[in-house]
């Protein structure tokens, strides 16, 4: 019976974070430059894995509610702030605050409709369902963390660029040790501060 389970649970970890991401990315680079192609099977993965973590025996929505850890966010937006502003001027300093200078009302749509329509998605998919239905195929938390990073890295080569890819691969460890270690709004709200940042500065041309 264990075996018939963790069968089925390697089964859809295949499928959820392998091959659904492949299936998407093929697709964005063969065939279509269309958005939808890249929201649409998020928002579908969205759906099926809160159905998938109302059928995890062993989690509770409720734990999702757990206290924000302040200090901690505090201390990762100052690093994000700066190393992104820092990494902004290297890479291109015509970018910086490109958005909001020039496209002032879209950048207030998407500060406020990313966490909504982009976090919770991605953290629910990548972090909840991740580690709370499938942490029991590994042997250890430090191992779903290295695979979480490099995973939430892999799905972002849709976007067919080297920076989405380093950024989410160095930023992708702190958000997964935000919800193993603290909590899930900590951790939302770090990859609410750090997408944020990363459209303000200038580097949203890089994830869209």
């Amino acid at each position: 019976m264990v075996d018939t389970l963790k069968k089925k649970l390697k089964i859809e970890f295949l499928i959820i974070f392998f091959l659904i991401p492949l299936a998407v990315i093929l697709v964005k680079f063969f065939f279509s430059e269309q958005k939808i192609f890249i929201f649409l099977p998020l928002f579908i993965v969205f759906f099926l894995s809160l159905y998938l973590l109302k059928k995890t025996p062993s989690f509770s929505f409720e734990s999702l509610k757990k206290k924000t850890e302040w200090k901690f966010f505090f201390l990762i937006s100052v690093i994000f702030a700066i190393s992104g502003f820092f990494y902004t001027i290297m890479l291109d300093s015509n970018l910086l605050f490109n958005l909001p200078k020039n496209y002032f009302v879209l950048w207030v749509l998407v500060m406020l409709f990313y966490p909504i329509f982009s976090v919770i998605p991605q953290e629910i998919i990548f972090r909840v369902l991740f580690f709370e239905r499938y942490s029991c195929l590994f042997k250890n938390k430090f191992l779903c963390i290295v695979l979480n990073s490099i995973i939430f890295a892999y799905i972002h080569l849709v976007f067919q660029n080297f920076h989405a890819f380093f950024i989410t691969l160095i930023t992708s460890p702190i958000f997964a040790y935000a919800y193993v270690n603290k909590s899930f709004k900590t951790c939302f709200l770090v990859h609410t501060i750090g997408g944020q940042l990363v459209f303000t500065y200038g580097l949203g041309k890089y994830f869209y």
